[in-house]
C-alpha cells in the first residue's frame, strides 16, 4: 500500500457553557467528589478523543507543545463507509506512553498537566466526566452516575454511616465540574423486566424502595441483598407498582446463588485482575500482595478458610459501608441504556460476592483482619473485575440461580 496522508482544515469549537438541565439525580455523596489526583484512570490505556476534543487542547497548549501532538495517535474510523464513500473518523487514540502506557500529559506527583496548567476546559470531555457517566431520563432531567472502580467514589460511600440517600439537584449545582457531567447527558437511562420497559415513575419507585429497605440495619446486608434479589423475581412487566421487598420463603436458594457467585471465578485470573488494578489502590499499599500474588492466589483459591478466618470474625464494622455501596448501586442509575432490572440485580450479588473473596483473600495474605480500608480496595477490585469481561449472560450459568 502507498502512504496516505491526511489534511485536515478545521475549526476548534469554543467548550460552550453547560446548559442548565431542569434536575440532576447523583448519589447523596456525589455531591462531594472530587478527583484524588493521583493519575489511577490515566495509565493502563489509550486515551479516545473525539475531534473536537483533540483540537480544542491543541488550542490551549502553547505553541511549542503542538507539534508533538500529533504524533503517537491513532485514527479510529467507521468499519462503514459515509454516503460519499469515504471512511469516516469516530475518534483519535491518544497513545500511552512508557510501561504502565501512562497519558503523555500526566505529572510525577499523579496529577493532570493540563488540568493543572489550563484548566478543565481544556480537557476532553472523557477526562472531565470520569468516573461519573452521565445519562438522559425522558423528563428531560439528568441521572449521574458514579462508577466505584474510582476509589475516590469509594471514599466518598465510606465517609459516614449513616444510611446513603438519592440527591436532586434543580438547576445547575455552581460547580463546574458537576455542571459540565450534567451537560454532557446524551445516552438514556431506563429500565426493562423481560423485555418489557417499565415506566420512569415505577423505575424511580423501584429504585427508592430499595435504598429504603438497605437503610435497615436490623438485618446483615447479604440479607437484604437477598430479599432485593427475591423482590426482583416476582416483578413482572405490568405490575411494577406492585413491587415489594420481602424475605424469601426459603433462603437456601439465595444462599446458594451467593456462594456461587463467590467461587465463580478462577483465582489465577482474579490475582491478575488485582495486579492490574493496583494503580487504583491508594487505601492500603499493594506492594505487599501484589509481590507475592502467589499467596494471593493460594487464598483466593481456598477462599472458604480465608473467609471464614479474616472476614467472618469481623463483618460487622464493615456493614455501613457494605449497605452504603449496595444503595449506590441499587439507587442511580441501576441500569444503563433501558438495561434489565433483574440482570441489573443478579450481577450487584455477582459484584459482592467477588468483593467477599477479595477482601477475604487480601486479609489473609496480610495476615490482618478485613477492616474498611481492606474492604473498600476490594470492592474496587470486584467491579473492576466486571468491567474487564463483559460476557453474555447466557454463555455464564452461573451467573443467576436457576430461577428462570
Amino acid at each position: 500500500m502507498g502512504n496516505h496522508r491526511i489534511s485536515l482544515s478545521v475549526v476548534s469549537p469554543p467548550r460552550a457553557a453547560a446548559e442548565p438541565v431542569p434536575s440532576v439525580r447523583l448519589s447523596e455523596p456525589m455531591r462531594r467528589f472530587r478527583c484524588n489526583q493521583k493519575g489511577c484512570c490515566c495509565s493502563g490505556w489509550d486515551i479516545p478523543f473525539r475531534l473536537e476534543d483533540f483540537l480544542r487542547l491543541h488550542d490551549h497548549l502553547p505553541e511549542e507543545q503542538r507539534a508533538n501532538l500529533g504524533r503517537g495517535i491513532q485514527l479510529v474510523l467507521d468499519a462503514d463507509k459515509g454516503s460519499d464513500g469515504e471512511r469516516v473518523l469516530r475518534s483519535l487514540k491518544l497513545e500511552g506512553v512508557g510501561e504502565d502506557r501512562a497519558c503523555r500529559f500526566l505529572e510525577p506527583s499523579g496529577a493532570c498537566g493540563v488540568h493543572v496548567r489550563h484548566g478543565i476546559d481544556a480537557l476532553p470531555d472523557l477526562c472531565v466526566d470520569f468516573p461519573a457517566f452521565p445519562l438522559r431520563r425522558e423528563d428531560s432531567g439528568v441521572e449521574l452516575w458514579f462508577d466505584p472502580v474510582c476509589p475516590e467514589v469509594l471514599e466518598r460511600l465510606d465517609e459516614e454511616d449513616v444510611a446513603l440517600r438519592l440527591d436532586i439537584q434543580d438547576g445547575r449545582f455552581g460547580d463546574v465540574a458537576l455542571d459540565l457531567r450534567a451537560s454532557h447527558a446524551t445516552d438514556p437511562t431506563g429500565g426493562r423486566v423481560g423485555g418489557e420497559r417499565i415506566p420512569l415513575a415505577a423505575l424511580d419507585g423501584i429504585r427508592s424502595r430499595c435504598i429504603e429497605v438497605l437503610a435497615d440495619t436490623t438485618r446483615p446486608p447479604w440479607q437484604t441483598l437477598g430479599a432485593l434479589v427475591h423482590g426482583f423475581r416476582q416483578l413482572s412487566a405490568g405490575h411494577e407498582g406492585n413491587f415489594e421487598v420481602l424475605e424469601p420463603p426459603d433462603p437456601a436458594p439465595f444462599v446458594a446463588f451467593l456462594q456461587s457467585a463467590i467461587a465463580a471465578n478462577g483465582a489465577d485470573v482474579l490475582a491478575s485482575t488485582f495486579v492490574r488494578y493496583r494503580r487504583f489502590v491508594h487505601a492500603i499499599d499493594p506492594a505487599p500482595i501484589v509481590d507475592r500474588k502467589d499467596v494471593l492466589v493460594r487464598h483466593l483459591h481456598d477462599w472458604e478458610a480465608a473467609m471464614a478466618t479474616w472476614l467472618a470474625p469481623v463483618e460487622e464494622p464493615l456493614r455501613p459501608l457494605m449497605r452504603r455501596w449496595l444503595a449506590h448501586r441499587f439507587g442511580t442509575p441501576m441500569t444503563v441504556a433501558s438495561g434489565d432490572l433483574q440482570e441489573a440485580a443478579d450481577r450487584t450479588v455477582h459484584i459482592y460476592g467477588a468483593s467477599l473473596r477479595f477482601a477475604a483473600a487480601i486479609g489473609a495474605t496480610l495476615a490482618r483482619p478485613v477492616d474498611r480500608a481492606i474492604y473498600k480496595v476490594a470492592l474496587g477490585a470486584a467491579e473492576y473485575f466486571y468491567r474487564s469481561f463483559r460476557l453474555p449472560r447466557d454463555v455464564l450459568p452461573w451467573f443467576a440461580a436457576a430461577h428462570r
